[in-house]
């Protein structure tokens, strides 16, 4: 749930809950207090059964009502009935039930007046003498003090007289005077705790997981990315603490990644400064021969000529290896894109390794799949000769056992893409090393081999190159059993439109 929902239903909370409390109060107090106020507030002596006092209230005036009226028709048609005790005794008892009382004056003579009138009768007389014939109670809020009413009549006899229905608003006004100050308690009680209480929730809701994002917050500050944020949440503190975690969590790799560089280089810095010594060395020591006489025939100058001259060959291959991963790792190095068809490229590659002096002993051969054999794909024919020629001779120097067998297999995957792999019989890589020969700076072997000018950036130039084409680089090894690196591209067909920006498809 939102955070939005959740406070919009608070603020109905707030307002709903004080409202239902004030209800429950109404119905509680008022059942309590009419009790006590009005006790005869019902039907036929018994107490009211309404859950509702008010409810008590309207029956308590309409039965007043209804015995008006029941007493004006009696004495409009049956005077008679005024001046039998039997009638008057029965119709008291209906009047006490509604608080009520009836005063008879007959020929200007008080006759009867109901037993327990708490009104002065000698005032109510005295107000109808002087010609009223009606009082209410004539002051704001809940009526009070007694109200009465006078019905005139006429006897058989032609005498007349007056029939005053005398009623007690004491027992409503002492009902509501002691009603609505609890009422107006208990609501701004209730709105207290309902406010209070849905506000604390509401905020410790919102808070706890903001102090826990701030507690994650220092860790990172004091360098520890090894603390996890869980808020287990769906609103928007919930989104936000997802996304914090996804930051730690690209921080730490970003981190780590980062010991990674940095650690690599510091291996390039000694593995640079080792190859470089090892020629520099050599060609300290063929010159001091020179220099010395040492090499006193020609053939011995030529040897040592020829000596320096392989150094500096080798000392300029590492220093253009790094040049060109130092450009391919920038995104600088412009690639120009054509389309090539494999198949004819992998022979022609073939044909040019074969007579070459350095894979002398070695069988290279290139094997293509029927289905491969219109092979189209995008690529700079230039680096992909270069990635192919660092695989080449990364082979041949883990070729130490004759026969050696360099073979290049061509197919084509059910996915459209186009399979080529390298596969020699060499001394195979390490499977703690496999994962690892395309990174940056990593060697597979424990000790390094004077004389091979290995830097570790090879196999790393390889995938660079692959992946700008659209490719991927894969490695299957086994200790002692060879090795095959496999390449794969994206397939083109020859009428497709080239893309605007002239890189692969």
């Amino acid at each position: 749930m939102s955070i939005r929902k959740k406070l919009i239903l608070s603020y109905a909370a707030m307002i709903a809950v004080p409202l239902l409390l004030f209800g429950l109060t109404i119905a509680l107090l008022g059942n309590l207090f009419i009790k006590d106020a009005m006790p005869g507030a019902g039907s036929e002596g018994e107490p009211s059964s309404h859950s509702f006092p008010f409810a008590s209230i309207r029956e308590l005036f309409m039965g007043r009502t209804e015995l008006s009226s029941g007493l004006r028709f009696v004495a409009e048609h049956d005077s008679q009935l005024l001046s039998d005790p039997a009638f008057l005794s029965a119709t008291d008892a209906e009047l006490r039930q509604v608080e009520a009382g009836i005063i008879i004056v007959h020929n200007d003579q008080m006759t009867y007046a109901s037993p327990g009138l708490s009104a002065d009768t000698d005032t109510i007389l005295a107000e109808v003498q002087s010609g009223g014939e009606r009082q209410k109670a004539n002051h704001p809020g809940p009526p009070s003090g007694n109200e009465w009413e006078v019905i005139n009549y006429s006897g058989p006899d032609g005498s007349t007289g007056k029939l005053i229905m005398v009623t007690d608003m004491e027992p409503v006004a002492d009902f509501f005077k002691r009603l609505f100050p609890l009422i107006l308690l208990t609501l701004l009680v209730a709105l207290a705790v309902t406010n209070g209480v849905l506000t604390y929730l509401v905020s410790r809701s919102i808070i706890r997981p903001l102090y826990a994002l701030k507690e994650a917050a220092g860790h990172i500050r004091e360098g520890d990315l090894d603390h996890a944020i869980q808020l287990k949440r769906q609103d928007e503190i919930g989104q936000l603490g997802a996304a914090f975690e996804e930051m730690r969590v690209r921080l730490q790799a970003s981190l780590g990644a980062q010991l990674e560089l940095e650690q690599g280089r510091k291996e390039l810095l000694a593995n640079i400064s080792h190859d470089l010594k090892t020629p520099i060395t050599a060609i300290q020591g063929c010159t001091e021969c020179l220099r010395d006489g040492i090499a006193d025939t020609e053939e011995k100058r030529q040897k040592y000529v020829q000596m320096i001259f392989g150094k500096t060959t080798e000392m300029n291959r590492m220093i253009e290896e790094l040049q060109l991963y130092s450009t391919l790792d920038t995104g600088q190095l412009p690639f120009h894109w054509e389309t090539v068809h494999l198949t004819a490229y992998m022979i022609q590659l073939v044909n040019e390794l074969q007579p070459d002096p350095r894979f002398s002993g070695t069988e290279v051969t290139f094997t293509a799949d029927s289905n491969a054999e219109s092979a189209f794909i995008r690529a700079d024919q230039q680096k992909l000769y270069r990635a192919l020629l660092n695989l080449a001779n990364n082979s041949l120097q883990h070729m130490k056992d004759d026969p050696k067998k360099l073979q290049f297999l061509l197919n084509k995957e059910p996915d459209g893409m186009y399979l080529l792999q390298i596969r020699d019989n060499g001394e195979g890589i390490p499977q703690g090393a496999l994962p690892r020969v395309f990174d940056r700076f990593f060697r597979a072997e424990s000790s390094r081999s004077p004389g091979k000018g290995n830097s570790g950036l090879g196999l790393a130039i390889v995938k660079q190159i692959i992946e700008a084409h659209g490719g991927t680089v894969a490695a299957v090894s086994s200790p002692g059993e060879g090795t095959t690196i496999q390449l794969r591209f994206p397939a083109v067909r020859q009428d497709k439109p080239e893309p605007e920006n002239g890189g692969p498809i």
